[in-house]
């Protein structure tokens, strides 16, 4: 049968669950412009019934407890917002990896290979027409050194970006290495408290941002396991199980866009990962048609400058640095004049018999500008390069909008989390004035039974 100090127990108990249901929603107030941060609930219910019998058998209620605090999310929102990080991760990367790309081509200005290869073509048809002027000759190799610079320079700038990615890429592994050992270290947190009773909902926000953030470096996939543990994996590879984070495969290969270590080889196919992968082999690919188009002007320019006499009397120069055959051409990374020619312009070559005044040779050379190169895809020399710009700038542009499409759409997911997850300061206003109220209340009605306990007990003393 109930006790005379069941209503004090009764309301104690009120009192104690109105005061966990405002600190609640005083720690959500507290966590509104918490990034990451899940807006919690506390639900209550009956305690079990005391049993007495007065004529008859009848159930007592003993008031209220708290049966759970919850952590609201939409699972499946959450499995968006992750798939979604990878897209971002990668978009993000290639439309900045392109930028830093096509600012290395200075096109279009006067400080680009284009500018400085319509100056190169200018300058041998001014010798032509002026084949006895010393300042046409110091004008073509002028111009031809300033061409062989760019592409040059311009190779070098592409092999320090390729560097620079690489770096990247080693960084890149090292947090996934990073945040799934920090995943690992919050899954043994949680599932600790969970054993202990305890719902950790705040070590749940953290881990959730550390895969999120995982998400964007790699295409990740999460599994929750009963123990409230999460198990992240990468396509084959798995980066945290039960027992602990997988140590990360350090070595990779741009061209496959894999990882791999001595227990197997592993794709990677999102996140800012692949994005550097595929930055790397685009590069390279760059660095090839720099390559291409530096070796198609030392094979066109010197197969007609070889042919002709210099004032010197000197036949078969290079106008640009070249090999002899059947050496492979180096390409753009040391592409320059031909030692003759920058250190004297009177070893440019005008004419085929060296005759003063004859620059029919010279304008054979500046013809070049409009004939198509077989070795370039039959175009020309300008035409194989602004496509090469071009498609620099149509990659950029392309990128530019994936990214924009997709933030807006992790706007809208975002959006629907926070109407599900977020904090709303008027919800949490009311609830507060609600669990006050309901604080009140129980205060009362403590009071109530503290005075009817001691009326009873006064009688008894009498």
């Amino acid at each position: 049968m109930p006790g005379a100090f069941n209503g004090l127990n009764m309301s104690s108990n009120a009192l104690r669950a109105f005061q966990r249901a405002l600190d609640v929603t005083g720690h959500n107030i507290a966590n509104v412009n918490t990034t990451g941060y899940t807006r919690q609930t506390i639900d209550f219910s009956a305690t079990e019934p005391t049993l007495f019998h007065q004529g008859g058998t009848y159930a007592l209620g003993n008031g209220v407890t708290i049966s759970s605090l919850n952590r609201i999310q939409d699972t499946f929102l959450t499995q968006r917002r992750l798939a979604a990080s990878g897209d971002t991760g990668r978009y993000a990367q290639m439309a900045d990896g392109l930028k830093n790309v096509q600012s290395l081509f200075l096109e279009p200005g006067g400080s680009g290979i284009s500018d400085a290869m319509d100056k190169f073509f200018n300058s041998w048809s001014s010798l032509g027409s002026n084949s006895n002027e010393p300042t046409a000759r110091m004008q073509v190799q002028q111009a031809g050194s300033t061409l062989a610079s760019r592409i040059r320079s311009t190779y070098l700038s592409l092999n320090d970006q390729l560097t620079n990615t690489n770096k990247q890429i080693n960084e890149t592994l090292t947090q996934v290495k990073n945040l799934s050992q920090q995943v690992a270290d919050l899954n043994g947190q949680i599932r600790q408290k969970m054993a202990e009773g305890a719902q950790p909902n705040d070590l749940m926000d953290l881990r959730d941002q550390a895969i999120q953030q995982l998400g964007e470096l790699v295409d990740v996939h999460t599994y929750a396991q009963p123990d409230g543990s999460i198990n992240v994996y990468m396509n084959q590879l798995t980066l945290v199980d039960s027992a602990g984070a997988v140590p990360t495969p350090m070595t990779y290969d741009t061209v496959a866009s894999t990882i791999s270590d001595s227990t197997g080889t592993f794709d990677v196919r999102g996140g800012k990962l692949k994005a550097l992968f595929d930055s790397a082999e685009q590069i390279k690919t760059y660095q090839t048609n720099l390559d291409n188009l530096a070796n198609t002007l030392r094979t066109s320019i010197n197969s007609i400058h070889t042919t002709g006499t210099n004032p010197l009397g000197a036949t078969g120069v290079n106008f640009f640095n070249d090999v002899t055959p059947p050496a492979t051409q180096t390409g753009a990374i040391d592409f320059d004049l031909d030692p003759a020619i920058a250190a004297d312009p009177q070893a440019i070559v005008t004419s085929v018999s060296g005759t003063a005044g004859d620059g029919g040779l010279a304008l054979s050379v500046a013809a070049v500008r409009n004939q198509s190169q077989a070795s370039l895809g039959n175009v020309t020399l300008n035409g194989y390069f602004n496509n090469l710009v071009s498609d620099v700038g149509r990659q950029s542009q392309y990128w530019d909008a994936q990214l924009s499409t997709q933030q807006a759409m992790n706007a809208q997911i975002d959006n629907q989390i926070q109407a599900v997850s977020g904090v709303s300061l008027d919800d949490e206003m009311a609830n507060m004035l609600r669990f006050q109220r309901s604080y009140q209340a129980a205060a009362k009605a403590l009071s109530i039974f503290d005075q009817v306990t001691e009326d009873l007990i006064n009688l008894i003393r009498r």
